[in-house]
Parts: structure tokens; sequence; C-alpha cells
């Protein structure tokens, strides 16, 4: 069954049709996996070579154990390979594999002969093996991936663990011997353009083809378009291909449009190959048809609509799991992310999961996908492989309707104007429908290249007061109005076992953020206040929380635990949600009702005085403490109700919080 079909069936439930002209089988189980460079093993009996450690499943990275640990984690090499049985039966077919994550530079083999080298941890790839196996017997596939730092390559480091291995699925593919490509950036093949208003959307399908001798002689593509019900909306053929392309054009009447999470909704395409009227290739996937813009003072439209994108920022690890998730993972993220009230998303630092982009479309979430050009440049070594990330990282997610802008780099520092300007250049190139944007944390001339721009900003954690951060942007915007700016990153860290009764911001707040004591009432304040300011200016077209979990970093030595980031609003294992969690939940989720307690966990207290804080949908609270009502408070603007100096009592403290929407409690002892 076509790979395509697969996905489309599963997370749409479209109607779909099985294809035996291509068939895509996973590619997943029983690697034999060995520590470093694996040239050969149990092919020639009579040479000794170091045998596998394991047998592994993908997707697998070779730093879950060790990516958390105060030793640091392994970068280095780690070799994959895979017997495959190739029957008589599959000559005269073409036959690819495709991965779709190996980090970072994966040099393949077939048989213990060198066929390919991709270099990228973060977009897929495919090869051809068809040339390459011995018919009717075993062969070989062999993989070995490297994750150390090369300056050819980005990116180079960051504040994320740059791990390594075969951590994404990958997928075997037999097709004709004329079929769509998918070698061309490691895409489907099929790239669907699309100019769209209210009234009417003009398609353009790009699709590239792949052929062997005898070319394309009786050759016909065929480019159809169904509604979610399973309608034909617009179809056409053509037998012109030209330089393994060939261009389809159909016009949609009074589309129903892609409207976020209001109306996420989608069409099927269907790309068929025939040759003399016999289907031998298809491409299925989903397209939603949409419109937007960015304006300089008032923010994002969709569809001809203002909407204010309340977006948080990602890294794909989980503890315990590293880098190597499965799609019920990455589907945990978007649940919890989803419960929060979130419409966009800020995919950093890095192109994520193929998967991600099928359910941001299918849940209307708005995506920020970036090239990992991240803290640091390589002036010249790394110009090429910058281009080359992000034209597979365009053109492989092209068809996404929920993807809005190119992300061209994340705080990099100095002087990078021309190979920022031609990264830009490309993106519009190659997609003149989206936005390109950058995210910085540095003044320079490189900010005003992008069409839009983000700022990474901190106040109250690495710099300054958290209300600095309304003065910073106020005098900014008016210093270049022309300049259509976000915050792609703010926040300020979190430890589960650290608390204060009544925090107050420091004077020096960067010993803090790089120290040891991070109490979460200080991350609760920071959100609660720029919540507030955010809201309030609607030229800040978008905000991206940093981060949504906290995730591994080996530069980090704060807060109550080593090799943590802990600036996310969930654990890194996703089972407890942060204070500042439900502070986003009560004002940007007004479907499920919300009471939250805050400062829960801090159960052994030393102050008989403490401020009380809930988040809330609803309008009125009352407090017990002890069974006794002390306050009652109606909910400000922001979901808030603030109780000052609550005295609690020596020993044990029920305090308890009443509202229409439901209650919620805790016990605190007072030494």
């Amino acid at each position: 069954m076509n790979k395509t079909t697969i996905l489309t069936s599963a997370l749409l439930g479209l109607l779909v049709t099985s294809v035996q002209a291509r068939d895509v089988q996973p590619f997943n189980a029983d690697w034999q996996y060995k520590k470093g460079t694996l040239m050969t093993w149990g092919v020639y009996p009579d040479i000794m070579m170091p045998r596998p450690d394991t047998v592994v499943n993908l997707p697998h990275t070779f730093n879950a154990n060790d990516f958390m640990s105060d030793g640091g984690y392994y970068r280095g090499k780690g070799s994959y390979t895979k017997e495959i049985e190739v029957p008589e039966s599959w000559r005269g077919k073409r036959i690819f594999v495709k991965f779709e994550g190996a980090a970072s530079v994966a040099s393949v083999m077939v048989n213990f002969g060198h066929i390919a080298v991709h270099k990228g941890a973060y977009n897929a790839f495919a090869v051809e093996l068809t040339d390459y196996l011995d018919y009717g017997r075993k062969n070989y596939v062999s993989v070995t991936c490297d994750n150390t730092q090369q300056f050819d390559v980005a990116t180079q480091s960051g504040d994320f663990n740059i791990l390594g291995g075969l951590y994404r699925d990958a997928w075997l593919e037999l097709t004709d011997d004329v079929c769509i490509s998918p070698l061309y950036y490691g895409s489907e093949g099929v790239l669907i353009h699309q100019k769209v208003t209210d009234q009417h959307a003009d398609l353009s399908a790009e699709v590239h083809t792949l052929c062997k001798a005898d070319g394309y002689k009786g050759c016909e593509i065929e480019f159809t378009v169904f509604d979610a019900e399973g309608n034909k909306v617009a179809s056409t053929k053509t037998a012109n291909i030209q330089n393994n392309r060939a261009w389809l054009n159909v016009g949609i009447d009074r589309p129903h449009l892609w409207n976020g999470m209001a109306d996420p909704y989608l069409y099927k395409t269907v790309t068929i190959l025939r040759r003399d009227g016999k289907e031998i290739d298809r491409v299925e996937d989903t397209i939603g048809l949409r419109y937007f813009w960015v304006d300089k003072d008032k923010g994002f439209f969709l569809n001809g609509k203002h909407l204010k994108l309340r977006g948080v920022s990602r890294h794909q690890d989980w503890a315990q799991y590293a880098s190597a998730l499965t799609n019920e993972q990455h589907d945990a993220d978007l649940d919890i992310i989803q419960e929060m009230g979130v419409n966009s998303l800020r995919l950093a630092h890095y192109p994520q999961a193929h998967h991600m982009f099928y359910e941001a479309d299918r849940r209307g979430m708005l995506v920020w996908e970036e090239i990992p050009f991240v803290s640091n440049y390589v002036k010249g070594q790394m110009d090429e492989n910058l281009r080359f990330q992000l034209r597979e990282m365009i053109i492989q997610n092209y068809n996404h309707p929920s993807i809005f802008c190119w992300g061209l780099f994340n705080e990099v520092p100095g002087y990078h104007d021309p190979i920022t300007s031609e990264l830009n250049d490309i993106a519009h190139e190659l997609d003149p429908m989206r936005l390109t944007t950058a995210a910085t944390c540095f003044e320079g001339s490189f900010n005003f290249i992008s069409d839009l721009m983000g700022w990474n900003k901190y106040f109250g954690w690495y710099e300054g007061h958290i209300a600095d951060f309304a003065t910073f942007f106020d005098k900014w915007h008016a210093k270049y109005p022309d300049v259509k700016i976000c915050i792609s990153e703010y926040g300020a860290g979190a430890a589960f076992s650290q608390h204060v009764s009544q925090f107050v911001e420091e004077q020096d707040v960067r010993a803090s953020a790089r120290g040891r004591w991070h109490p979460m009432e200080k991350q609760t304040a920071s959100h609660r206040q720029h919540l507030q300011m955010i809201t309030e200016r609607d030229y800040i077209w978008g905000s991206y929380v940093w981060n949504m979990f906290d995730f591994g970093s080996a530069m980090r030595r704060e807060g109550d635990t080593n090799n943590l980031n802990d600036k996310g609003l969930v654990s890194h294992d996703r089972s407890r949600r942060k204070d500042a969690f439900y502070c986003y939940k009560a004002n940007w989720n007004k479907v499920d009702k919300t009471v939250h307690l805050c400062s829960k966990d801090f159960t052994q207290r030393k102050e008989e005085v403490t401020d009380v804080i809930v988040f809330t949908t609803a309008p009125t609270a009352k407090l017990f403490v002890n069974g006794k009502q002390v306050g009652t408070a109606k909910t400000d603007a922001y979901a808030t109700i603030e109780w000052k100096n609550v005295k609690l009592q020596k020993g044990e403290n029920r305090v308890e919080v009443r509202t229409p929407h439901g209650n919620d409690s805790a016990t605190w002892f007072v030494e």
C-alpha cells in the first residue's frame, strides 16, 4: 500500500484506494547496531570483523542512555545494518530506501559498498538501491550515522543536544521503471502551488518524475482534487513530461478554506501516473486552501480576518527516549499543546517529524518551521549545506497548509548578511506564497532581511526586569515601524522542587537565571506579566513561549537538575504541568473549565505568610484555609485571582479554592 495512502487513511479518514504499482513497506525492524564504524560482518567468513552490539528497531538514537549524563553524551559514529531479501520478482522494479531522519551525517552502503551520503540531521532523504542489489539472495543495507561537530554541516552547536542515529522511521519503496520521483529533495515528488481568494482557488501541481531507457512513451499524468467527503471537485491530465517534470493546473470555485483551529478543512489530492492506460504510480496527499498576510501594526491575518498567534516552541526530545520518538509521542505532545489553547507552533530549531505537520494541518495549528542555522556560522564552510537544507525543508513540506513561514536563522551573531540574503532569495524562489522570518537576540543589519522577524528576549530572566519588555518593544517598534515583529522566545526556568512563598523580583536576575535557584513562582510571575504585555500589543503579530517542554541541554548546570533546560511549561517526561501552563490554559482555552491553585507542590514551608494565586475560567472564587473562608474575589481580565499576605498556621494547612467551574486544593505544612 502506498505510504501516503496509509497516512491519509489513518489521519484523515478520507476516501483512499490501495494501489499495488508502488509498494511501500516499513523498514524499521531488526537493524543490527554497532557503536562506531562497522564496515562488514558475516558475509566473508574468512575476514574477522567486530559483530554488531545489539538488534534495534527504528526509531533509534545511540544517545538514549547518555544524553542527560553529567559525563556528556557520545558524539561519534554509530552503524546500522539490515538484511533484506531481494527476490527475483523485484528485477525490473526500482527500489528506494527513505530515511525520515538520520543524524547528523549518514553514509549509506549496499552490500558494504558506499553509494550515498546525506548531510543534515533533520530532513528526510531517499536513496535508490536498484543498481547495487543482488537479486535472488540476501543483501545488506548499512548506514553509518555521525553526530560529531563538522564545519560543513549545520547545526554546529546550540542550547540543545545534537543526538545521533536513525531516529525517525525508514521506508522501502518499490516502483515501476517509470515513477513519480522519491528522490526530489526527499519529497513525495508532487508540489501543489496555490493562489487563493474567497471566491476561487487556482492550483498548479508540479510533478517530478523518473524514467529509464524507454523514456515517457505512452505516459500520462492525472491530477485530481477531492473534497473531505470524497467528491471529485477538479481534475486534469497531461502527457507533456519535459525534463522529468510536468505541470497540471486546475481551479476550484468557492473553495472551502482551511481556517486554522476554527475550521481546519482539508482536501485530498491524487496524482496518478499511467502508461498505456495502466496505472503504474500514484501519490496521495492533503492540502488546505488559505491565504494570509501580516500587517506591521495590526498583526497576522488568516483569510482576511485578524488572528493573534498564541504560540509555543517545541524541541523533539523526551526524558528516557531522547529524540527517537514514535508518532504516539508526537501526538501526546500535540494533545498537551492543544489543551493549553495554543494556535501556533514554532518547531525549533530544525525541521521536525513529518507527522507533526500532518497533525498540525488536521488540528488547525499555524507553524513556523526553520532550518538549523543556530548560534554559530562558519563562513564559506557551511554555506552550501545551509542552502541544501533550506531547499530540502521547503520542498518536503511544501503542501502543508499549517506552515505559514520559513525560518532562516536563530541567534546567529556577527556578519552573516550575504548568506542570509541568499537563503531569503532561495525561499522566495521556491515558495513565493509563504513568508520568511528569523529569530534574533542581537542588533544588526541581518535582522532586516526576512519578511518577518522575531526577538528572543528574556526580560526578568537574563536581563533587566519583566516590565522592561513593554519599554523595549514599544521603543523598537517606534524606531522601525515598518518591521513586522513578534516575540520568538521568552520565558523563565522553573524547578518543581523550588518555591518561594512571596516572589519578589531580584536586582541581579542573570545571576539567578544561571544559578541553582529556579523557583516555580518566578516563572509564574514572568508569564503572567508577559501574557498581558503581549496581548495588549497588536503590532506583535505572534508570541512563542520558550519552551513548551523541558528539554535536554548538556551545557546546563542550573536549577535542580543538571543537563536540563527547565524553561518548559511541562516536565521533560510530560507527566507534570507547571503553574504557568495553567495561566495560558485559563486565558487561551475557554472551552475547558480551568481551576488551578498555584504552588500546590510547595508542601513544606517555613513562612507563615504566603500569596495565593489561582488561574481560572470562572468569574469568581472563594478561598478557604482550614475550612474557614478567608477571601472572595472576582477573576481579572487575565483569568487570575491573587490573594496577598494570606496567614497560615503552624503545622498542617488545608487550602481550598471553590469556584463555579470547580475546586482545587492543597495541603501545606508550616514548620
